[in-house]
């Protein structure tokens, strides 16, 4: 399959069956259409979880890291991108989604606060409750480019195979 073909949004179903948040699911998003937006974003923040740091995806964070975007990270992923050069800012999950409700927050950098919120990486459950807060709570735009379906984005991969899903990052990076 050439990566020209690879739909990203198939299989768009709650990877864990129990998480249907109701009628506002995400949209299922090809990988070119979520590079456009991220690339469109005012002020994007990639935020990179320990399930994330593995050799394929670690490349493709360094790649998106050097197109200008910052990076938050959360578990023991600091570790990883620290090993490979990554300019990371290292913060807990919970901790993270606190302040991007907080509207008065000025960021990372001090320069405000973030439009848009790129989840990869994270332990399903977790990020699943987590992007719901921002979601519900928040005007904050949320990107799934992780390997599984989050119906609590509002745009999201499908669940991806391994091979697929790095595929679809390319696909991603080259769009920014």
């Amino acid at each position: 399959m050439a990566a020209k073909e690879l739909d990203t949004t198939r299989n768009a179903v709650p990877f864990d069956r129990a998480n249907i948040p109701g009628p506002k699911m995400a949209k299922a998003i090809q990988a070119e259409m979520a590079g456009k937006l991220i690339s469109k974003a005012r002020r994007p923040l990639l935020i990179i979880g320990t399930a994330g740091a593995d050799d394929g995806v670690i490349d493709m964070v360094k790649r998106i890291a050097e197109k200008g975007i910052p990076v938050a990270a959360t578990g023991n992923s600091i570790k990883r991108l620290k090993e490979e050069g990554i300019d990371a800012t290292y913060v807990n999950l919970h901790a993270l989604v606190s302040y991007l409700k907080d509207p008065g927050w000025k960021g990372f950098d001090g320069k405000g606060g973030y439009d848009t919120t790129i989840f990869l990486g994270h332990t399903y459950y977790y990020a699943s409750q987590l992007m719901s807060t921002l979601k519900n709570f928040t005007n904050i735009k949320i990107i799934s480019i992780d390997r599984h379906y989050h119906p609590n984005a509002q745009q999201s991969f499908g669940n991806l195979k391994p091979d697929d899903f790095l595929k679809a990052l390319d696909m991603v990076v080259a769009e920014l």
